[in-house]
């Protein structure tokens, strides 16, 4: 039962654990701060000026083609461009002002999208299709970047393994999406029921049958709608070019010597960041420590990496800001 006493107890262990790291992670950023010169990186974050009005809008830019791509991901159509784009700022503010990253925000997304009328399959396949295609082109980027770095041997030899793993698991997960827009067979029920050894067959196939509604419509788009998977893929593919464009723009107000690999590199060495360190809300201190290591990599000073991941964690805290009045023009349409 939901207010059973297990059940309480892992809630407060786990609202505990995450308090720990976020106070861990504000630890590591003061650390850096300090490390590299606190009057440095305010200097910095001031030569930036008007840059930073740029980097709001090319986010803005980024956020609205990502709501594109989730209007072109609902098979079933019926619901508004505006709308869609509502929904999609209301979820940055879910993620950024909860620090719970898609765990939480790419969910309600889906609830949102039934509140607009879409039946829950085709409105949480639509979230999971925008979602899965841009972590596709999210790992294609960072398959690039960690070529590079182990090609030009920039990083530390202690993280050259750690990075050749990634590039691994990263060229496996393309090749898995390949497979499963190709053939049209679904691989996550599969996998869930599998699980069933583990977590217990009951429990899996409960799992299974409430995913499989979701991965038949997903499947669906992958397979039997090429056209619109590829215009989709091109939509995520443009959302990293601002994303990258974003990094161009700090570089150039710093002032600093720039070639147009940087961007790739870092905007894609970050990538398996939001992933191997979603459990740690917001990615507080590991996201500023990776801007600081893959600035240091491509000869860059690492205070402006640490400078690029402030500069965004405040156009994404303004972002929120106005998701939240997105996120009540959305409840008050109903």
């Amino acid at each position: 039962m939901r207010g059973s006493p297990p059940h309480r107890i892992f809630r407060a262990v786990t609202r505990t654990a995450r308090l720990l790291l976020l106070a861990i992670g504000f630890g590591i950023v003061v650390l850096l701060v300090w490390r590299a010169g606190v009057q440095m990186v305010a200097d910095m974050l001031a030569r930036v000026g008007w840059g930073f009005a740029a980097v709001a809008v090319t986010y803005a830019m980024q956020l609205a083609i990502r709501a594109t791509a989730l209007w072109r991901s609902i098979l079933s159509g019926g619901v508004r461009y505006a709308d869609v784009l509502r929904i999609r700022i209301s979820g940055e503010a879910v993620e950024k002002l909860t620090l719970t990253g898609p765990f939480l925000a790419e969910p309600a997304k889906g609830w949102l999208l039934t509140r607009r009328g879409l039946a829950a399959a085709d409105a949480f396949a639509a979230v999971a299709t925008e979602y899965l295609l841009y972590t596709v082109a999210s790992s294609w980027l960072a398959a690039i970047a960690l070529s590079l770095l182990l090609v030009r041997g920039s990083l530390p030899t202690t993280l050259r393994p750690a990075a050749v793993v990634v590039l691994v698991l990263t060229i496996a997960f393309i090749g898995a999406f390949t497979f499963a827009a190709t053939t049209g067979i679904g691989l996550i029920v599969p996998i869930v029921r599998a699980l069933g050894v583990v977590a217990g067959t009951s429990r899996a196939e409960r799992a299974a049958e409430a995913i499989e509604p979701v991965e038949r419509v997903l499947i669906t788009f992958l397979h039997a709608h090429p056209a619109r998977l590829a215009q989709v893929f091109a939509m995520e593919a443009a959302a990293q070019m601002l994303l990258m464009l974003e990094i161009w723009i700090v570089i150039a107000a710093l002032g600093l010597p720039r070639r147009w690999t940087d961007p790739i590199v870092v905007e894609g060495g970050v990538k398996f960041v939001d992933i191997a360190f979603s459990f740690v809300p917001g990615q507080v201190g590991v996201s500023e420590g990776t801007f600081a290591l893959l600035f240091s990599a491509i000869g860059l000073p690492s205070a402006a990496g640490l400078t690029l991941a402030l500069v965004r964690r405040i156009r994404a805290l303004l972002v929120a800001a106005a998701g939240l009045a997105a996120f009540a023009w959305v409840g008050d349409d109903e």
